[in-house]
């Protein structure tokens, strides 16, 4: 009898290291398999911006308060927000060149989703099963905006530590909240995201302390140190007001500050984890924290005003109605599985499979950052204008602005580029945007300052308009730009001479 029990003890301990293997092994594989999903990397337009003004703070060892890489930015303080991302970028190229950045990138993102699932499993002690599920479900939330090597990943990371701190607070456990000053103090450096994290955070507190009144001495403090803690920049106040003030004006040129379309996939990710979370919170059995459940509606209306937050509303399904979806499938799906043996080299084989994954993977991306077809850049016109040894005025189009500033400033000085209203005055970007469109006094810009050249998109109003303008002459023209000197310019004329010889190189396929 002994014998008997102490074999089937023997058993059963080697079933449990069997499905400790299993469940180890699963895991690691579905990590693995969204490591081989998210690392494609791409350039966004502007992505050689933050990378040249972070070799520049690097290489300075100080921030640069006035522009050289504009010559309509005269007179206007350059307020940028995210000058310690676009550190921390320019270290990770120094390290690695492309591959540094892609490894940044992909080392944000694990901290962000094993976060997500450390919270599921750890703290909440859900199933691993389902929680995997809840975070597989996350992603295509954050698809939109992870793709690309930019500061907004650190708000991700910072906003899921702040939904993290907000869940255990609101469970009683207010010193989680001394956590926020850190978070804040590092944020307000890194991305204007954190106006989200902070708002957030400032309705919970007034939720939370209207039916908990009598714990306002553990909430206020850290809540007021964390508010101080937005001064800890370097423009101090000033920092704070600018993006209070820009962070709700209209911006229709940009693709991600448009209200997602419905009818569309990025539509259809918001539609499905709204729809699931109503009814993953409808017929939950866990506890329903209503504070937490209105901070999630609250994300919800997001993207309704920008496509760019649904990554924010993606977070805030994981963290706060997560809890509820697992409970769905533990009831509708784990019940009707069977409890049966695994094998010991079946349950080893999904980290076997895990582990080749990423060296497979590796092996073929190479840490490389693809320049998409999203936005086809200039590049045979700008090889012409670094070959004619051009130094002067460009205008140009906004999303070619720092594609040039990293390959020919500040030789070469731009009309406008992607930092926008941090470092470029109201009139002057709206006179960008009329020249862009050919609309109302379109060349207002060109002229009103000292222009030797215009860069802009072939085949557009601007194209046919400047044609048919006199004083401005075609030089150079292909399916991606077309290129016009001021005849008036001496610098100008550098480029008709140049074009006699030359010979537009060959497509760039990856960054830089």
């Amino acid at each position: 009898m002994f014998e008997q029990k102490a074999r089937q003890q023997d058993v059963d301990s080697k079933q449990t290291r069997v499905q400790t293997l299993w469940r180890v092994g699963v895991t690691v594989l579905v990590f693995s398999t969204l490591f081989l999903i998210l690392l494609r990397t791409y350039a966004d337009p502007d992505l050689w911006g933050h990378l040249r003004f972070g070799l520049d703070t690097v290489a300075a060892r100080k921030l640069a308060f006035i522009d050289p890489y504009s010559y309509l930015s005269a007179g206007q303080t350059w307020i940028n927000h995210e000058w310690l991302a676009e550190v921390l970028m320019a270290i990770a190229w120094l390290g690695g060149q492309s591959a540094g950045l892609v490894a940044l990138r992909m080392v944000v993102l694990a901290l962000t989703l094993g976060l997500i699932y450390l919270h599921l499993t750890r703290l909440l002690h859900l199933s691993w099963m389902p929680s995997l599920a809840v975070l597989v479900l996350t992603v295509p939330g954050l698809v939109v905006s992870i793709n690309v090597v930019r500061p907004q990943l650190f708000t991700f990371l910072l906003f899921a530590i702040t939904l993290l701190v907000i869940y255990r607070a609101d469970c009683g456990r207010y010193r989680w909240l001394w956590v926020m000053p850190v978070v804040v103090a590092a944020w307000v450096n890194l991305h204007g995201g954190f106006l989200a994290g902070g708002g957030l955070l400032g309705l919970w507190a007034l939720l939370h302390l209207a039916t908990h009144r009598a714990q306002w001495r553990a909430v206020l403090p850290p809540l007021l140190l964390s508010a101080a803690a937005l001064l800890v920049n370097p423009y101090g106040f000033t920092l704070v007001a600018f993006l209070l003030e820009t962070g709700t004006v209209a911006r229709p040129g940009i693709a991600d500050w448009q209200p997602v379309q419905m009818i569309s996939w990025m539509g259809a990710v918001y539609l499905g984890l709204l729809g699931l979370s109503f009814v993953a919170i409808g017929n939950s059995r866990r506890p329903k924290r209503w504070v937490l459940l209105t901070l999630f509606l609250f994300t919800a209306l997001l993207p309704l005003t920008a496509v760019r937050h649904l990554p924010l509303m993606a977070i805030a399904f994981a963290m706060f109605v997560g809890e509820h979806v697992t409970d769905l499938w533990d009831r509708q799906i784990s019940q009707r599985q069977r409890s049966t043996s695994l094998r010991p080299w079946l349950a080893g084989l999904p980290l076997l499979v895990a582990l080749i994954i990423p060296l497979a993977a590796l092996s073929i991306d190479r840490g490389r950052i693809l320049i998409g077809d999203a936005v086809p850049y200039p590049h045979a016109a700008l090889a012409l204008l670094k070959t004619s040894g051009f130094t002067g005025n460009l205008a140009t189009f906004f999303d070619w602005g720092e594609y040039i500033i990293w390959h020919a400033g500040p030789q070469i000085r731009v009309s406008i580029d992607g930092r926008r209203e941090t470092v470029y005055p109201p009139d002057i970007y709206q006179k960008h945007f009329n020249l862009w469109y050919g609309s109302n006094q379109w060349d207002a810009l060109l002229t009103e300052y000292p222009t030797d050249a215009v860069l802009i998109v072939s085949r557009t109003a601007t194209d046919n308009l400047l044609r048919l303008s006199p004083g401005w002459r075609l030089v150079y023209t292909d399916n991606i730009s077309a290129l016009f000197i001021n005849e008036q310019s001496s610098a100008g004329q550098m480029i008709e001479s140049a074009v006699v010889d030359f010979a537009p190189p060959p497509p760039q396929v990856y960054f830089p």
